[in-house]
C-alpha cells in the first residue's frame, strides 16, 4: 500500500510537561530584536535567569517573530519548586508552535477577564492581532487558513519534514486505523465509540475524531486516484468489466473496473469506479462516457469490455429448486426485463464486447440442464424433490442451534449455495456427498424426518457431481491467476468438451447419461463461434496461438471435436501473420527476426487432448517446406519466420516472446482480455458493504468501495 503523506494536526502538538502558568509568572523575557538585520532573519530568544526567578516581575514580553527557527525555539532551564537535584536546580527545554513562525509581538494577555495562559499576537502578513494559548493554537491556525492562503499551504507543507519518534508512531497508528475501518467495512462513527477508544485507554496512542478520520480518508482516496490515473496512462491496453449490483430497486450501483498485463505478462487490476444510479439509461451512458474521458480510455486502448449479468443466474438459481428464503430480494420479470435491457445497453456503449465465459457457463449448467431435464418428467420431479431434501438441510445452518448440531454430527460445518452463483450449488452438493455416512444421523437430529436422504438419492446427487464436474473445473480454471489471459479460452472449451465426452461414455451414469450427451451439445451451441473458429472467434484464434504454452496444440482436436468443417492450420497461420503484419504498421515496429530452434511437446496438466499430444503444434503445415505465403515484402517474410520459430520454439513461458519482437506486442494486446468478471469483484464487495442506514448518513459507499478494493494503490 502507498504510504500518505501525513499533516500532523495543529492541535496534537504537544508542548513540553510544563506548569505554563507557574512558569510565565516567573519568567522575564527581554526584547533581544537586532534591528540592523533583515526583517525575516529576526529571531527571539527566552531567557530564563536562575538569579530572576521572582513572581513579582512585570512588564510586556516579545517573545517569536516571523521567521523563527524551529531549531532555535527553545527555552532555556527552568527550575520548578519542590523537584531539584543535588544541585537544586531542574533544566527543561520549551518550544513554541510552528505556527508562531508567522506571527511577531506575543505577549501574555493581563485583563482580569482573561482566562489563564491566555495570549495575543500579531499576523506578519497583514498585522491583525490575534488571541489564543500557546496550547490551543487553532485561533492561528484558522486565521492563516481564511486570510492567508498560501502561507497556509506553506504552513501545512512545512509538517511533512522529520517526525519525532511519538509523532511517527502516532502516525502509524491512525494508518492502522484507516486500514481497519476500510477493511471492516465500518461507519466512521467507530473511533468516537466509547469501546473503541477504550481499548487503548492508558496507551500513548491518541484515537482521531470522526471529522480528522473522514478527511484522511478523502486524502487517501484523491491520492489512490491520482496514483491510478498516473499508472493507466503508461498502459497500452486495457480490458473493462462492468458490474450492476443492486440490493432494491431502488439502490442499485454501477461498477467499472480495469485489468491490464505488465510489460512481464502479470495480471494487474483496479476498480475505477461503483456510482450509485437510479437506472435511468441516460445516466448509465452518461457514467461510462465520464469515466473514459477521466482516464482517457479509447476504442484503441480497451482491447475488451465484459459485462456479467448477475440476474441470469438468479433466475436459474430460483428454477433449479433451491429455495433458503433468507434472501430479501426476489426477482420478477419485469426487474428481469430491466436488467437485461440495461445490460444491452451498456454493451453497446463499450467497445470490443466479449462474452462473459463463466456466465455462459453457469447457466449450461442450470438453465441448459433444467431445460433438458424437463424433457423427462418424472426425472425432472425427482430432481426438485431431492433439491427440496437438500435445501432444508442447508436452511437448517442458518440457525445458530442446529448449526452446533451439525458441526458435534459431522465435526465439520455444512458448504451452503450463495445468492447467483451455480458453482456455489455444486460445491454445496459435493460437501453433502463427503459426509453422506452420517446424513441420516444428521438428519435425524435435526428433525428433518422428511427430508432424510434414500440410497437412491445419493447415488442422483453423486451422479450429477459427475456430470458437472468439468463444467466446475474448467470455471475454476479461467479464474486462476495463471490463466487470466484470453488466449485460454479456445484451449480451455476444446478440453470441455473433450472431457463431457469422455463422462458421456463412462459407466458410472445411468439416470443422467443421456443428458451428458445433450449437454455437450448445448456447449457446442453456447461457444459456436469459438468451436467453429468463426470469424468473430479471431481474437481469441490469435491469442491461443500467442500463448507459448498453448500454441496450435488444440487444433487437431477441435476439428475432431466440432465434427463439422472449419479452418485449415494454415488458414490460422496466416490470420497470425497478417494481423503481425498490420499491428507492425501500425505501431512502427519493424524488427529482424530471431534464431529457430527445435521444439520439444509439453503436456499440461489441465489441457487434455489425448492422443493429439504427440502431434507437432504446427498441425498440417510442414516446416520443412517452404511457406505456402507470398512474400511480398521483407515484414511479411519477417512476420512469416518469426511465427514459425516461435511455434517450434520451445519455451513455454510468455519471457519466449522476447526473440519475436513483431509477436511480442501482438501477444500482450490480444492476451490482455480476461474470459470472465474475475471472482470477489466490485459486485461482492458492494454486497458485503450494503448498509442502508449507514451507506446514507455516514460516509461515501464508493469511496470506501474503491479504497478497499485498490488497497495496494
Amino acid at each position: 500500500m502507498f504510504n500518505i503523506s501525513q499533516v500532523i494536526d495543529a492541535n496534537s502538538i504537544k508542548l513540553e510537561t510544563v506548569d505554563l502558568q507557574f512558569a510565565t509568572e516567573q519568567l522575564n523575557w527581554p526584547q533581544t530584536r537586532n534591528r540592523t538585520e533583515q526583517q525575516q532573519d529576526r529571531i527571539c530568544n527566552w531567557q530564563i535567569s536562575k538569579e530572576q526567578l521572582d513572581t513579582s516581575s512585570e512588564g510586556t514580553e516579545l517573545m517569536s517573530e516571523f521567521d523563527m527557527e524551529l531549531d532555535r525555539r527553545k527555552a532555556p532551564s527552568l527550575q520548578r519548586l519542590g523537584k531539584r537535584n543535588t544541585q537544586n536546580t531542574l533544566e527543561r527545554d520549551t518550544k513554541l508552535p510552528d505556527v508562531f513562525r508567522y506571527f511577531g509581538n506575543i505577549e501574555r494577555i493581563k485583563e482580569p477577564s482573561a482566562k489563564p495562559g491566555a495570549i495575543s499576537a500579531t499576523c506578519n502578513a497583514c498585522q491583525t492581532r490575534i488571541k489564543g494559548f500557546l496550547t490551543v493554537t487553532s485561533n492561528f491556525i484558522k486565521h492563516l487558513r481564511v486570510r492567508h492562503s498560501k502561507i497556509h499551504a506553506a504552513f501545512v507543507g512545512s509538517k511533512y519534514g522529520p517526525e519525532t519518534p511519538e509523532e511517527q508512531q502516532n502516525d502509524s497508528f491512525e494508518q492502522r486505523v484507516m486500514c481497519y475501518i476500510i477493511d471492516n467495512a465500518l461507519p466512521l462513527t467507530t473511533v468516537e465509540t466509547l469501546s473503541f477508544r477504550n481499548l487503548f485507554k492508558n496507551t500513548n496512542l491518541r484515537v482521531m475524531s470522526h471529522a480528522k478520520l473522514k478527511s484522511r480518508l478523502d486524502e487517501r482516496f484523491e491520492q489512490m486516484l491520482g496514483n491510478i490515473k498516473k499508472l493507466l496512462a503508461s498502459q497500452k491496453y486495457v480490458c473493462i468489466t462492468t458490474d450492476i449490483c443492486s440490493n432494491s430497486s431502488e439502490c442499485k450501483y454501477f461498477g467499472y473496473s480495469c485489468h491490464w498485463l505488465d510489460k512481464k505478462y502479470q495480471r494487474h487490476s483496479v476498480a475505477l469506479a461503483c456510482r450509485r444510479f437510479s437506472g435511468d439509461h441516460a445516466q448509465i451512458l452518461e457514467m461510462i462516457s465520464k469515466i473514459n474521458d477521466d482516464y482517457e480510455f479509447n476504442n484503441l486502448k480497451i482491447v475488451g469490455a465484459i459485462t456479467n449479468n448477475d440476474t441470469n443466474c438468479t433466475i436459474a438459481f430460483q428454477e433449479f429448486g433451491i429455495d433458503l428464503r433468507r434472501d430479501t430480494i426476489v426477482e420478477d420479470e419485469s426487474s428481469y426485463e430491466a436488467h437485461k435491457e440495461l445490460r444491452e445497453l451498456i454493451c453497446d456503449a463499450l467497445p470490443n464486447r466479449i462474452q462473459c465465459t463463466g456466465e455462459i457457463l453457469n447457466l449450461l449448467a442450470s438453465t441448459d440442464f433444467l431445460e433438458l431435464l424437463s424433457k423427462d418428467k418424472n426425472l425432472k420431479e425427482r430432481h426438485l424433490k431431492i433439491m427440496a431434501k437438500c435445501s432444508a438441510l442447508w436452511r437448517k445452518c442458518f440457525c445458530t442451534q442446529s448449526a452446533q448440531i451439525v458441526a458435534t454430527v459431522l465435526d465439520d460445518a455444512l458448504v451452503c449455495p450463495s445468492r447467483n452463483r451455480w458453482f456455489s450449488i455444486y460445491d454445496s452438493i459435493c460437501c453433502l456427498l463427503l459426509h453422506k455416512d452420517r446424513l441420516a444421523e444428521l438428519c435425524s437430529r435435526l428433525a428433518l424426518h422428511n427430508s432424510c436422504f434414500s440410497v437412491s438419492d445419493l447415488q442422483y446427487l453423486d451422479e450429477y457431481r459427475i456430470l458437472m464436474s468439468p463444467i466446475a473445473t474448467t470455471i475454476e480454471f479461467l479464474r486462476m491467476e495463471s490463466n487470466l489471459y484470453y488466449g485460454c479460452l479456445i484451449p480451455a472449451l476444446t478440453s470441455l468438451c473433450v472431457k463431457l465426452k469422455r463422462v458421456s461414455d463412462a459407466l458410472e451414469l445411468s439416470d443422467l447419461k443421456t443428458l451428458a450427451f445433450e449437454l455437450q451439445l448445448k456447449l457446442k451451441q453456447r461457444f459456436s463461434d469459438y468451436i467453429l473458429l468463426a470469424e468473430d472467434a479471431n481474437s481469441a484464434i490469435i491469442a491461443s496461438v500467442l500463448c507459448p504454452g498453448i500454441k496450435m496444440r488444440w487444433f487437431n482436436v477441435l476439428a475432431k471435436v466440432s465434427a463439422l468443417e472449419q479452418r485449415s492450420a494454415k488458414e490460422i497461420h496466416q490470420i497470425v501473420i497478417a494481423e503481425a503484419v498490420r499491428h507492425a504498421k501500425a505501431t512502427e515496429n519493424v524488427c529482424q527476426s530471431a534464431m529457430e530452434a527445435a521444439y520439444i511437446t509439453r503436456k499440461d496438466d489441465f489441457y487434455e487432448f489425448d492422443e493429439m499430444d504427440d502431434v507437432c503444434e504446427t498441425s498440417d503445415l510442414d516446416m520443412s517446406q517452404p511457406s505456402p505465403l507470398p512474400a511480398a515484402t521483407k515484414l511479411l517474410e519477417d512476420a512469416e519466420a518469426q511465427l514459425l520459430s516461435y511455434l517450434k520454439d520451445p519455451g513455454t513461458t510468455f519471457e519466449a516472446l522476447e526473440k519475436y519482437p513483431l509477436l511480442q506486442d501482438l501477444a500482450r494486446k490480444y492476451n490482455t482480455p480476461l474470459t470472465s468478471t474475475l471472482e470477489g469483484g466490485l459486485s461482492d464487495l458492494y454486497t458485503n458493504r450494503y448498509n442502508p442506514i449507514t451507506d446514507l448518513a455516514d460516509y461515501s459507499v464508493e469511496k470506501l468501495i474503491l479504497l478497499k478494493a485498490n488497497y495496494n494503490f
